[in-house]
Order: C-alpha cells, then sequence, then structure tokens
C-alpha cells in the first residue's frame, strides 16, 4: 500500500482509497471544507461517508449510486474512523500525519 492510501472493506471485498488533488477538491467543494466534513463523518452522517468513499476510489458519477449501496451495507460503524483518517490525509497534502515529536521545554513555538 502506497503512503496516504487507505484499505477499506466494501461488499465483502477490499477496496484502496487514494489520496488525489481531484478527490480533495472534490470533497471540499461538495462539503464546504475539511473540517466541515469531518464534523459530518463524527455523526455519522451517511451522504457525506459515502461522498468519501466515492472520491477516494476515482468512481464516476454514473457509480455513485453503487457507492450509496456498499457503504451502507458495509456499516458505518466499522468504516468510518478509516474514512477520517483518510479525510485528515488529504487534508495534509495526501500524506500520513508525521508523528508527534516531544514537546519542547517552553512551548510548541520555542526555539
Amino acid at each position: 500500500m502506497h503512503e496516504g492510501h487507505v484499505d477499506i472493506t466494501l461488499a465483502g471485498a477490499s477496496s484502496t482509497l487514494a489520496p488525489s488533488l481531484g478527490a480533495a477538491m472534490d470533497l471540499c467543494h461538495r462539503h464546504q471544507s475539511f473540517g466541515a466534513l469531518l464534523a459530518k463523518l463524527e455523526a455519522y452522517d451517511l451522504p457525506a461517508a459515502a461522498d468519501v468513499v466515492h472520491a477516494g476510489l476515482g468512481r464516476s458519477d454514473g457509480e455513485r449510486n453503487l457507492t450509496r449501496e456498499q457503504v451502507f451495507s458495509e456499516g458505518l460503524i466499522e468504516v468510518t474512523p478509516l474514512l477520517i483518517r483518510f479525510v485528515i490525509m488529504l487534508a495534509n497534502g495526501g500524506r500520513p500525519l508525521k508523528p508527534a515529536e516531544e514537546e519542547k521545554p517552553g512551548g510548541p513555538f520555542a526555539g
């Protein structure tokens, strides 16, 4: 698996969400911001979850209903934490966050 990719299960098969500028732009356009999208995901919003999967898989508009059905069938409880991780990586340019460094004396802005 490449850096930034997230594996999920859909319809009993493994699928890989791939970060891309297109996915990031589409999701920001549909949901106004990554912050708004994350809030929807945290509220287990089915359309938002389906949008993330659809964009991450790079599917066409004609496959949108299939994506919705697959996300519903898989269940939001299992897939949502992975979708949140994927959206955070999109917000970080498609890369995983770096591990937190130990806090320096004087706080995060200390020189």
